[in-house]
């Protein structure tokens, strides 16, 4: 269940990527805006792939967090 949930993540925020990089329909005449669509689908993936790993720290943090920690106590040896 949990690699569906964060493959579905990964996917809407591509396709989210994506379809932002394709609203500018003045630029993206020929081979140049094909050059910068390429570019900028390079620079949604990366910014897509940070994203997943930064999402994934921050649940690692809290899970962390709110972790039951065992606790030490003191022993005296005679």
């Amino acid at each position: 269940m949990k690699r569906g949930t964060w493959l579905f993540v990964s996917v809407s925020l591509f396709l989210g990527a994506v379809t932002i990089a394709a609203a500018v329909p003045g630029v993206m005449e020929g081979f140049g805006g094909f050059v910068i669509t390429v570019f900028l689908l390079y620079c949604a993936l990366i910014v897509v792939a940070q994203l997943l790993s930064a999402m994934f720290a921050v649940r690692r943090m809290v899970e962390d967090l709110f972790e039951k920690k065992q606790t030490s106590s003191r022993i005296e040896l005679r």
